[in-house]
């Protein structure tokens, strides 16, 4: 195993640390790229859109029709009739990567700003109102009077920035109760959905750690079968990242059992702002998680386990193992 001379990444850039190449990128040339901007004629067609199925794998929809072509992402470029190791095909093994960014991609399309390196945008609307949800329904008991009335008046409420205001005034004028009171419940609450709601989506952004599980099997199957290559220096280091792969997806899991276990547990309107706190904590372990492994998963999933040349898988092999010698990344997860 790869030693790490400081194994605390909290002192590391994880921009910078032990940059991740992608297999068949000039040296000199940035990816991923701006856009999604294919040369293929046919795919380059505005109508189509790659969405992510209910099941994890790619729907490749041409809008306007009924086609909805199911794509097995690894074999895709066959499928598509995309060279393999082409700029296509880099492209189009990066959209598993961009989809658990965005809803949809079109050919065109921007590439997801995160994806280049780019902080996290803020919760969706969606993210804040299952984190609302969820609160609501560990808290009612043991809420109070006033709490009660307040998380009954905020269950009652259409979802939106300004939920909890409006449940205040909900709350105030109908129930009679206090403005000091219910503004401080207001706030508290608020400031936990929030940060519930940054746990659910720095745990939605994570990279796609299952593609890069499929990926380093594959390849250590294949370089493992060749009789000329199973007993070299690669084979060896395959063998021993392939067990290991699921480490940072099995944290990134915990991380987020964690904080859902937070509000499962004995938590009251009263500790609002120290459960906040503690999502806090976990929200910054999983971003800094996907910091150090979002570009380094989207590679593995560029990699084609016949065609890429052995340095280049080498070297993932090395990022991997790097990656994995940073024990605090994965501690009490």
């Amino acid at each position: 195993m790869l030693k790490v001379e400081d194994p605390n990444p909290r002192l590391l850039d994880p921009l910078a640390f032990d940059p991740v190449r992608f297999p068949g990128v000039a040296p000199d040339e940035a990816w991923p790229p701006a856009a999604f901007d294919f040369d293929a004629t046919w795919l380059a067609d505005p109508s189509l859109a790659f969405e992510r199925a209910p099941s994890g794998g790619i729907i490749l929809v041409r809008r306007f029709e009924a086609l909805r072509l199911v794509l097995d992402i690894e074999q895709a470029h066959s499928a598509l009739d995309i060279p393999p190791a082409s700029r296509d095909f880099r492209l189009l093994r990066l959209m598993p990567s961009a989809l658990r960014l965005v809803e949809s991609v079109s050919p065109g399309d921007p590439m997801p700003p995160t994806l280049r390196g780019e902080p996290l945008p803020p919760p969706e609307d969606h993210q804040l109102y299952a984190a609302t949800t969820a609160l609501v329904s560990a808290l009612e008991r043991g809420s109070g009077e006033a709490g009660g009335a307040f998380l009954d008046a905020l269950r009652r409420t259409p979802p939106g920035a300004h939920m909890f205001e409006l449940a205040a005034a909900r709350c105030i004028g109908e129930g009679g109760f206090a403005l000091e009171r219910v503004a401080g419940l207001a706030k508290g609450l608020q400031r936990l959905a929030c940060a519930h709601a940054e746990v659910l989506a720095a745990a939605a952004a994570q990279p796609d750690y299952e593609g890069m599980e499929r990926m380093v099997s594959a390849t250590t199957r294949v370089l493992v079968r060749e009789a000329g290559w199973s007993g070299d220096l690669l084979a060896h280091a395959l063998r021993q990242i392939d067990p290991l792969a699921s480490v940072p997806r099995e944290t990134a899991e915990n991380l987020r059992a964690a904080a859902v276990a937070m509000l499962d547990g004995n938590a009251t309107l009263g500790a609002a702002t120290r459960l906040a706190a503690a999502q806090a904590r976990v929200r910054d372990r999983l971003v800094e998680l996907g910091l150090f492994w979002r570009r380094l998963a989207a590679a593995w999933a560029s990699v084609h386990p016949q065609l890429t040349d052995r340095r280049e898988v080498d070297g993932l092999c090395r990022n991997m193992l790097r990656r994995l010698a940073l024990k605090a990344l994965y501690q009490g997860a």
